[in-house]
């Protein structure tokens, strides 16, 4: 019988601990775990993560190259960034998530009567043909754009969205036009900034995007709107509870 060969364990290379302490100050960050702008000194953060100073520079390092933070020599290291974390088991804005959602505002783009096409057809259960209202809008967190989007609603809701003030959440948008939502469907992908995407967020082309293509539905089941929502992929963390299910025997 062959006997197995043991392989000597791989040396772990000082890039590979600097990542991995940097993911956890990081996670931390993000978890307001650090209440203050400021994180704690290098000495701390040494105690705190069991690991030594250059582990904890170049953890810094990494994570002032992702923009999270800022280092200013004699005075510390700040926090120059933060993320909306969103949860993703139901549908809801993301003023919901906001510490201070008065920061948050936006504003319809535009808002036009088109042909449905296909897609939109189908998805509304319009016949060919029919008409609806298409409406872009953008919503921004303090002065950054941080969502751009674009809806299509059968004409009939459109004539009541239009009569109706739009200030970001496009779910108090639909619930003051008199809309209830019953259902919501959303896939989620990650793609990359174009040249008219990156105009409308500030954004670098090629820079990550959120891309969620989003149905809704009334309560009775009816189609309300179909329509495809970027989000600037720096600015948000989707959080989730999933159940698990035992493998059956």
């Amino acid at each position: 019988m062959q006997q197995p060969t043991s392989r000597p364990l791989r040396r772990r290379r000082r890039v590979d601990d600097s990542g991995r302490v940097r993911d956890l100050i990081r996670a931390e960050i993000l978890a307001n775990h650090y209440q203050q702008e400021q994180l704690p000194s290098e000495a701390e953060l040494m105690l705190a993560y069991g690991v030594g100073r250059n582990l904890i520079r170049d953890a810094l390092d990494l994570l002032r190259s992702e923009g999270l933070i800022e280092r200013i020599q004699g005075s510390g290291t700040f926090v120059i960034k933060t993320k909306i974390r969103h949860n993703f088991e139901r549908f809801h804005a993301v003023h919901d998530e906001m510490q201070n959602p008065r920061r948050a505002g936006g504003r319809i783009t535009a808002m036009a009567t088109v042909v449905a096409p296909r897609p939109v057809a189908t998805q509304l259960e319009l016949a060919a043909g029919s008409l609806c209202t298409m409406l872009q809008y953008r919503l921004t967190i303090g002065s950054v754009p941080f969502t751009i989007a674009t809806a299509y609603v059968p004409s009939a809701i459109g004539q009541r969205l239009a009569a109706v003030q739009f200030q970001g959440n496009f779910l108090a948008y639909l619930n003051a036009a008199g809309l209830s939502i019953g259902r919501a469907d959303m896939s989620v992908e990650a793609v990359v900034a174009d040249e008219t995407v990156s105009e409308a967020m500030e954004i670098s082309v090629g820079e990550p995007v959120l891309l969620f293509h989003r149905r809704l539905y009334g309560v009775d089941g009816t189609p309300l709107e179909t329509g495809f929502v970027r989000c600037r992929g720096d600015g948000l963390i989707l959080n989730m509870t999933l159940p698990v299910t035992p493998d059956a025997d």
